[in-house]
């Protein structure tokens, strides 16, 4: 609304009902691909028989609260759940002027003067006060040391908290379990994957980037993350402040790998703390060493002629033969080579999808400078109205001075056959051809082919 220099409640102050407890577990957060995580907390409360309120105080900001489910397992059928509220309307400035509208405050000069009176109005540049005395006083909000209010205005929290109204047989203490869903978290993988001078060898770490921007902060914390698609009804969102996160790097210990129903869940085997505004990097695997195959492709996807440079992908078989073997989640694949010196260089960036063992990974680093291809239509007649003949001429040229492995992949609709070519060729799919070839340094090959096509 405006800065105020001095903001002052006066008289007693305004507790939320909250029991104490003993010390609990600790705290259980799962956390998803997509702005989701699950909350698992206990608490014991000292509860007196018949009803009281419960409460839990600095519950995440974006928190779901039609997902809240608070249980006591040790003491089924002995406390009722009656009801339960959400306070999410938390004290600012401008929250306690519109509560004190129409009420009497005191404000305060640089200069020492003094006014007492109802509040009509307030904005950014002034305040409108009826005195005492039926008078009006407008005042600049620059000209105002402070401002002083009887007591915190009634609704107003510190934190978000959750509320309860419970009946007990007895008094005494019960275990409760509090599970929730709340936004603001999210997880992400990030790998780098450093490349020897061969191109052939490599070396890839693995991080799990924790995101919290929930609005509340978990001690100890056992960690889970799910990776996989979880499929969720839209609902709108409770709008929140967005702050600079902080950064924290943890390069010790590792998560645990296990199915769940058809996600992979990664279980931290320590507990860490996930403090609110923080990005908290742990490392998922140990460093993993295999063997990558360098390829050059040449998409052409239209009957139309074309020059470009190859793109270049690194092809990974993600097996126990090649040192893998594991289930990669989704995440960036940072691709660093070592260069003359030793030092690393980065040589591209991909996004890798969720790969299963077994899965093949198509690491892309970008396009090639010195291995380029042209695509020319050579002859194209139309055979019938719905049909066509057409001879393709493919130039690959290898401007390194190392040999290159590459394919031409050409995309084809309809119903189509290759009628000739002049190297042999594999149809992968109903709509994909592709010819493998090998370059020495220098060479330049050219591949030409006649289909004919129905639709």
């Amino acid at each position: 609304m405006f800065k105020l220099k001095t903001l002052v409640l006066l008289g007693g102050s305004v507790l939320l009902l909250t029991q104490g407890w003993a010390a609990e577990p600790a705290p259980q957060v799962t956390v998803y691909n997509k702005d989701l995580a699950v909350i698992r907390q206990y608490r014991t409360w000292s509860v007196p028989r018949g009803v009281s309120e419960l409460n839990l105080e600095g519950v995440p900001s974006r928190v779901d609260p039609t997902s809240v489910k608070l249980t006591f397992p040790k003491a089924s059928g002995k406390v009722k759940l009656l009801e339960q509220n959400y306070l999410y309307d938390l004290v600012s400035s401008q929250k306690i002027f519109e509560k004190y509208l129409g009420q009497t405050v005191i404000f305060r000069f640089e200069n020492g003067g003094e006014v007492r009176g109802k509040l009509l109005n307030v904005d950014q540049d002034a305040v409108v006060i009826e005195t005492t005395t039926g008078g009006l006083q407008i005042a600049a909000v620059r000209t105002i040391l402070n401002y002083d209010f009887p007591a915190l205005p009634q609704g107003l929290i510190i934190r978000p908290t959750l509320k309860w109204q419970v009946e007990a047989a007895s008094t005494g203490a019960v275990e409760a379990e509090i599970v929730f869903l709340t936004g603001g978290m999210q997880w992400h993988a990030e790998y780098i994957l450093a490349l020897s001078r061969n191109e052939t060898d490599f070396g890839l770490n693995s991080w799990v980037s924790l995101e919290n921007n929930s609005g509340a902060t978990y001690e100890n914390a056992k960690v889970r993350v799910i990776a996989g698609d979880v499929h969720r009804v839209t609902r709108p969102a409770i709008a929140r402040d967005v702050e600079t996160m902080e950064y924290a790097v943890s390069a010790k210990g590792a998560f645990q790998e296990r199915e769940l129903m058809d996600y992979h869940l990664y279980e931290l085997q320590r507990p860490v703390t996930l403090r609110d505004r923080e990005i908290k990097q742990i490392a998922l695997y140990d460093e993993l060493r295999g063997k990558a195959r360098k390829l050059y492709v040449l998409d052409n996807y239209r009957q139309a002629e074309s020059e470009k440079p190859l793109t270049v992908y690194l092809k990974i078989e993600n097996s126990v033969a090649n040192g893998l073997g594991l289930p990669l989640p989704l995440g960036t694949v940072r691709i660093f080579q070592e260069d003359a010196d030793n030092s690393l260089q980065l040589v591209g960036e991909d996004r890798l999808e969720h790969t299963s063992v077994n899965d093949t990974l198509w690491l892309q680093t970008g396009n090639a400078f010195d291995v380029k291809g042209k695509r020319i239509v050579r002859d194209l007649s139309r055979i019938k109205p719905n049909s066509e003949q057409a001879t393709i001429e493919v130039e690959v040229r290898n401007a390194r001075k190392v040999p290159v492995e590459l394919e031409i992949r050409e995309y084809l609709d309809g119903d189509w056959f290759l009628k000739s070519a002049s190297h042999p060729s594999i149809r992968r799919s109903n709509r994909l051809l592709v010819f493998p070839l090998r370059l020495e340094a220098g060479q330049k090959t050219v591949v030409t082919y006649t289909y004919q096509r129905s639709w």
